[in-house]
């Protein structure tokens, strides 16, 4: 592979930090029963790194009932949605971090490198504040600033910008096809970190545990910074 600068770290949060996509899936799923829409693996397996308005659209959609909403009606949804999620981010605590997720920020802070966060979600400053994470981030994307939310590249544009560093110098995590469509479009390097393979992604990781400077190191194909 083709050496590349290695200046910057963006990082997603759900399912990279922590693995807080299942209190969302929760509460989608606690929607979902209060409109009597069943809900299904498949249901599960594409919302993770969804924006809101694009999941209640996807769990209309598995019934063929988003005609049935007006604008007004979705809005109040999705508040829903973000009321009862809210509940479970106001549980949350350094113990919800993924494996190896602090030892890595350490590792990078102690090699000096730039971070920011790239999270579409209103709710990330709170979430970062309860997993114990804020001096490593405090450089958050103000989700209420986007355009479009993941695929489009903005939060990664908008991420590199935050720590003055150009997309394509940066390095990306990301757990969904989603989340790295949005990485690559914006021309970040991207890990993929999930036990399947993440088309698009430049590189694979299992699970967080295998976080490593050196790692990502070798996937770019240099030894040393």
């Amino acid at each position: 592979m083709q050496t590349r600068q290695l200046r910057g770290f963006l990082f997603d949060l759900h399912g990279v930090l922590a693995d807080s996509w299942q209190y969302h899936l929760a509460s989608w799923q606690t929607i979902a029963q209060e409109l009597h829409i069943p809900w299904t693996d498949q249901l599960a397996e594409i919302l993770p790194g969804m924006s809101r308005e694009d999941s209640l659209t996807a769990i209309l959609a598995s019934v063929d009932r988003q005609s049935e909403f007006t604008s007004n009606q979705r809005l109040r949804l999705t508040n829903h949605e973000n009321d009862l999620y809210r509940q479970y981010v106001a549980a949350l605590t350094p113990a919800n971090c993924l494996p190896g997720v602090t030892a890595f920020l350490d590792e990078l802070v102690a090699a000096e490198y730039p971070m920011a966060l790239a999270s579409a979600s209103a709710n990330a400053p709170a979430e970062i504040a309860h997993l114990g994470l804020t001096k490593y981030f405090p450089q958050i994307v103000p989700a209420e600033n986007l355009r479009a939310s993941k695929p489009a590249p903005d939060v990664y544009l908008a991420a590199a910008a935050l720590i003055h560093q150009h997309p394509e110098d940066c390095v990306a995590f990301e757990d969904t096809v989603t989340g790295v469509r949005s990485a690559k479009a914006a021309g970040c390097f991207t890990v993929g970190i999930n036990v399947k393979d993440l088309p698009q992604a430049d590189a694979m990781l299992a699970s967080t545990r295998e976080l490593s400077l050196s790692a990502v190191q070798q996937a770019l194909g240099q030894l040393s910074v």
